[in-house]
């Protein structure tokens, strides 16, 4: 039976998340790669438990992580079933939608349909109540960004996340340089954070989204 390391708060600093409450390891665990149907579980398992000994408490997920999408959220919720469970308040553990993950009009982009359907389909196969993080993936020039806001807020209200916000924003459309009043009118205030290979490549556009929801983070509470 697995045990975690007695030392692992000791390994790694923790930060703050911009104005909020929330604090997150230095170094964070992508599920992107190496968690699908084509990487051998005990590997899996392997990198997971190492990094909980070393004080990495952040797992990051996505609905199409794998190969195959889904698979990468189906391989971690056997590793927390058979490892991670017992340290389950000690986690935190995110995940997202936005991509392709299901046929027809509803399986892609940024409506409310497809936002609140993937985060059920992901918590059922992580076996979990909620997720500490859900992400809207990319923008979509095609849905109002109040939809999709809302849909994340909604999934905060609901109690199947307990933080939200967006992790890629692209280039181009006008909706991506002007969410300061929108995100100031949701009741669940997004967190304002981004992946790291986000915050490296990410465009000008991006950039100002973020400066933006973190403005309103400060400034509506």
């Amino acid at each position: 039976m697995y045990q975690a390391a007695q030392n692992r708060y000791q390994v790694i600093p923790y930060r703050r998340c911009g104005a909020s409450g929330l604090m997150l390891p230095a170094v964070s665990l992508g599920l992107w790669h190496n968690f699908g149907d084509t990487a051998p579980y005990e590997n899996m398992r392997a990198l997971c438990r190492t990094a909980f000994d070393h004080g990495i408490t952040h797992f990051d997920l996505a609905n199409n992580y794998g190969p195959e999408p889904g698979s990468a959220e189906k391989n971690f919720g056997r590793i927390l079933k058979e490892d991670l469970a017992p340290y389950r308040d000690e986690l935190l553990i995110s995940t997202k939608a936005g991509y392709t993950m299901w046929e027809g009009p509803y399986g892609d982009w940024g409506s409310r349909k497809y936002l609140l359907a993937s985060l059920d389909q992901s918590l059922k196969r992580m076996g979990l109540e909620y997720v500490d993080i859900f992400y809207h993936h990319r923008m979509d020039p095609n849905t109002p960004l109040e939809e999709t806001m809302g849909a994340l807020a909604q999934a905060v209200r609901s109690g199947k996340a307990l933080y939200a916000d967006g992790s890629i924003v692209q280039s181009g459309g006008s909706a991506s340089t002007r969410p300061q009043g929108k995100l100031c009118k949701l009741p669940a205030r997004p967190v304002a954070m981004m992946q790291i290979y986000s915050a490296c490549f990410c465009s000008r556009s991006s950039r100002r989204f973020f400066r933006a929801a973190s403005s309103a983070c400060t400034t509506s509470g």
